[in-house]
């Protein structure tokens, strides 16, 4: 199964596509599945899928970016919102007694909140080890060094807040074509990352969206 774990839609509230956008590009470039993970709510994976009924040829995994105190967490899995503010160990509690797992995105990247500068000694289910905005970055370098002394399962996503980033960076997973299985597989580390970085204009474009939203 080719996956994009990590993908923002326009109810993240700094992200284009819509989540039928979102879909239709991940179709379009071969995807899977996919996982719609918006800043602290649940909303782009829920419209996600209710769309998804029309194409019948992708996987929508549900999912979050959970903005704990320390850091991001990506909840995958999950059927209930976590909310924005709770300890990472809270989130990963909670993430858990849903039967979801627990992934750290961008994790050495500071002023994108990444966990781990803050804290390390957390048990989670996997990394983010190949971002796509830091493909030849130090981030990326660091996070898979981490991940290989911490034996911990590596995932590659886009992490897209434009639609034609989708699938820039993704995870092949061996699995059966079904959400928990997916999710059963990153577990076990039956994941490899692969992509490439997301085009400069791409995120020069994000950086001024954001500019303008804090205007």
């Amino acid at each position: 199964m080719i996956l994009d774990p990590h993908i923002h839609s326009i109810y993240s509230g700094d992200a284009k596509g819509t989540p039928r956008q979102i879909i239709k590009r991940a179709i379009l470039v071969g995807l899977d599945a996919i996982a719609i993970t918006d800043h602290d709510t649940m909303q782009g994976s829920k419209v996600a899928k209710k769309e998804v009924k029309d194409f019948k040829s992708i996987i929508i995994v549900p999912g979050m970016e959970i903005s704990t105190s320390k850091g991001h967490i990506l909840a995958l899995g999950v059927q209930e919102e976590i909310k924005k503010g709770v300890t990472p160990q809270e989130a990963v509690d909670r993430i858990h007694e849903q039967g979801a797992i627990a992934i750290v995105p961008h994790p050495f990247v500071r002023y994108r909140k990444g966990l781990f500068v803050n804290i390390q000694d957390l048990k989670v289910d996997a990394i983010e080890t190949l971002n796509s905005r830091y493909i030849l970055g130090y981030s990326n370098w660091k996070a898979k060094k981490f991940a290989k002394k911490r034996n911990l399962p590596m995932i590659g996503a886009s992490d897209a807040h434009f639609v034609t980033a989708i699938g820039s960076c993704y995870t092949q997973v061996d699995s059966e074509p079904n959400p928990d299985d997916i999710l059963s597989a990153i577990k076990k580390g039956k994941t490899k990352p692969h992509g490439s970085r997301t085009p400069l204009h791409l995120i020069l474009k994000e950086v001024i969206n954001k500019k303008i939203k804090k205007c």
